[in-house]
């Protein structure tokens, strides 16, 4: 069976692969219902509540030796922790340079908002 996610991450560097998978595994935790979609064209996964763009609620983002986690209507959603960056319109996201800022204390909580948002 292909995996998609695995497929696209493979031409990444290990570390970002590793980082990309540990993200993903976080998002799936809050999300486990999520639709998951990989776009190699934008070069991001997604994950909504189905495979439309207006579906999504957050996004990885593999980049040269980082990993973004975005969400579509980051301006929207409660921030306590200040970890969302970003000046667009709606778009927000989190970079991680290093597995432990997976274990970010408010992380969880954003993506648990961010479902909520979703209308999971």
């Amino acid at each position: 069976m292909k995996k998609p996610v695995e497929d696209f991450l493979a031409d990444y560097k290990p570390e970002v692969r590793d980082l990309a998978l540990k993200i993903r595994e976080l998002v799936r935790s809050v999300l486990p219902e999520a639709h998951e979609s990989v776009h190699t064209g934008y070069k991001t996964i997604t994950y909504g509540t189905g495979p439309r763009m207006s579906e999504e609620i957050c996004y990885i983002a593999p980049l040269t030796s980082s990993v973004n986690l975005g969400f579509h209507y980051g301006t929207q959603l409660p921030d306590p922790n200040g970890l969302l960056k970003g000046t667009g319109k709606l778009l927000r996201h989190i970079k991680f340079e290093s597995p432990d800022e997976v274990a970010t204390p408010g992380l969880t909580e954003l993506l648990e908002m961010a479902k909520n948002h979703g209308k999971f």
